[in-house]
């Protein structure tokens, strides 16, 4: 670790600055630091080790710089050969929003903030450092990461789950082309992601997976047991979303959408060697879930 501090200080210019590991269940992929000055000024470094989360942070936080409540960036070390891409950005004031702070305000000031997110109206579905390649079906890029997910997740569910959710998949992929989209989505919407101080909402955070998709995919982490929310926090919070514009009828897709998040999960932490160590309880929970969904219906 230090190795590493020692190079992107130098890469920064930042040798006199104390480097501060940030390390906590919502850090699942990057590698983030706080980074103090002498003088006291602090920022935030995020260390991404995969290029394609360098190029969607850079991207995002430059596009939303004049919306949004976002980090500035302050500088950037590129993705090259041996060197992770990383960026150096304003530190908000505040901290990581907790279930407990929750209000009813607050709530309505996430809901339009999300709302604000989609409102980015883009011309097709995809990686949006891929402009040309966008396509106008949503099916094509949501298919691809389902079947990822589902090849990560066979040696660790029964086979009938697996097949069940193949069943479920298949049956219900045609809801796709109805959703309310293509938009700019954060693809991450959860408390961990928000900054709050003393009660107000300071800003979003985590631009790694964000892409031009369709709306309902942040309403899943409303749904999925992301927001434990109150109904009380979570009326206000949709009264925040429609101030600006109508919330999307998602009922019919939503157990799809909960299904790919359960599989997109599982085989995440999979892939990462987290589930039986950092990551054992978010684990836990999604095979529970696809396993009490199966039965019930």
């Amino acid at each position: 670790m230090q190795n590493l501090i020692s190079f992107y200080k130098q890469r920064l210019n930042l040798q006199d600055a104390t480097f501060q590991l940030i390390d906590h269940v919502d850090a699942t992929v990057a590698i983030v630091f706080k980074v103090s000055l002498p003088t006291g000024i602090q920022f935030i470094l995020k260390i991404c080790t995969r290029p394609k989360d360098f190029a969607n942070e850079v991207y995002f936080l430059n596009y939303f710089s004049t919306i949004l409540p976002v980090p500035r960036i302050i500088k950037v070390v590129q993705t090259e050969a041996t060197t992770n891409g990383a960026i150096l950005m304003e530190c908000l004031p505040g901290t990581i929003l907790k279930s407990k702070d929750l209000s009813v305000s607050l709530a309505y000031e996430i809901g339009s903030l999300l709302v604000r997110v989609h409102l980015n109206r883009m011309t097709g579905y995809g990686d949006l450092s891929q402009l040309d390649n966008l396509s106008p079906d949503p099916r094509i890029n949501f298919s691809l990461k389902f079947e990822e997910a589902l090849t990560e997740c066979r040696d660790h569910l029964p086979s009938s789950i697996i097949e069940q959710c193949r069943h479920y998949f298949d049956t219900h992929l045609d809801l796709l082309p109805t959703v309310d989209g293509p938009c700019i989505t954060h693809r991450d919407f959860r408390p961990g992601n928000i900054i709050v101080f003393d009660g107000k909402l300071q800003g979003i955070i985590d631009w790694s997976a964000a892409r031009s998709s369709f709306a309902e995919e942040d309403f899943c982490f409303l749904e999925h047991g992301d927001w434990p929310m109150s109904s009380i926090n979570k009326q206000s919070f949709f009264e925040g979303y429609a101030s600006i514009r109508p919330i999307p009828d998602y009922t019919a897709i939503m157990p799809l959408l909960r299904i790919n998040r359960a599989i997109a999960v599982i085989g995440f932490t999979i892939k990462q060697g987290t589930w039986q160590n950092k990551l054992s309880s978010v684990y836990q929970f999604h095979p529970q879930f696809l396993e009490t969904f199966f039965n019930t219906l």
